[in-house]
């Protein structure tokens, strides 16, 4: 199979747009870049004036905030219900709740607190940015952000090369961690590694969201965390995403929680060594007639 491939650098790291027609591959490329815009302005996390930065400047007072900004915002508070407060947008030593009023549009977050959505972010621009260039170029597109990698429309035969790494740096036997390339059919996979501790659970309460962190609410209990990274093949980036973050956040217990979900994940140790849960792909099974680059998954 013959792909046109485009790498561009992104977010501190490398993106890389796919599609199965490499005459099409301007045409999404710009969706792409449009996408990527829209992201940028709302949770960007190299810039102050992004909707995101705001609320974290203000936070305790209300901030009125785009419509991107919200959907990412809701994305990340209903992965940590799923989770059970594994997976918590929410950072810091204050109490109190996130309120999103909307209408009119405002969020505040409390006083003491961050809102940490930058990896949630980028996982909810791979599944837009892939849906809206497949529907722009007419063809099957695979999209690559820092860390995450959708698809959409057609899918390639035998699949989308993707390199996942083992994390940055050298294990504990001074050997970096090893890699893999794997070819992709489904329309997510996300690597993560280690989140900062400290979060609480949350709980949905109607119109307004309540992430509950009043001093005397229990923690969630988190082991010690063995894994640089953990990948996860999910039906979409964003669900891949937060099931790597919570397999991380469950420690020891990552591969349990992970298989009984179903999901197929690997996952690299501090020594370098691999663990795949379920049914994960090994390598390909042969070359794409004309070998594209793959995109990396870094953290």
């Amino acid at each position: 199979m013959i792909h046109g491939t485009e790498d561009f650098p992104l977010w501190g790291g490398a993106a890389t747009v796919m599609v199965d027609d490499p005459g099409r591959l301007g045409a999404a490329r710009r969706a792409v870049d449009h996408v990527i815009d829209d992201i940028d302005a709302a949770c960007g996390a190299f810039r102050d004036d992004s909707d995101l930065a705001r609320v974290n400047a203000a936070a305790g007072r209300p901030v009125r905030i785009g419509s991107t900004f919200l959907a990412v915002l809701w994305t990340a508070l209903h992965a940590c219900d799923l989770t059970g407060g594994l997976v918590d947008p929410l950072v810091g030593a204050g109490s109190g709740a996130v309120l999103i009023d909307d209408p009119p549009g405002t969020v505040t977050i409390p006083a003491g607190t961050t809102l940490d959505l930058w990896n949630m972010a980028m996982a909810f621009a791979a599944d837009r940015a892939a849906e809206s260039a497949a529907g722009q170029a007419g063809c099957g597109v695979c999209v690559g952000f820092p860390g995450s990698v959708a698809t959409a429309g057609p899918v390639p035969d035998p699949g989308w090369p993707v390199q996942v790494t083992g994390g940055r740096g050298l294990g504990h036997r001074g050997e970096p961690p090893p890699g893999q390339e794997i070819v992709l059919r489904a329309p997510g996979l996300a690597t993560s590694s280690p989140p900062v501790p400290g979060r609480t659970a949350g709980h949905w309460a109607g119109r307004l969201q309540v992430v509950p962190r009043a001093a005397d609410a229990p923690p969630v209990v988190r082991e010690q965390r063995l894994w640089r990274t953990v990948s996860v093949i999910g039906l979409a980036c964003v669900a891949a995403k937060t099931a790597s973050i919570a397999a991380l956040a469950s420690g020891s217990a990552a591969a349990a929680w992970l298989g009984s979900r179903e999901l197929r994940a690997r996952m690299v140790d501090a020594d370098g060594r691999v663990t795949t849960v379920g049914d994960w792909p090994a390598g390909p099974g042969h070359p794409p007639a004309a070998p594209a680059r793959a995109p990396v998954l870094n953290r």
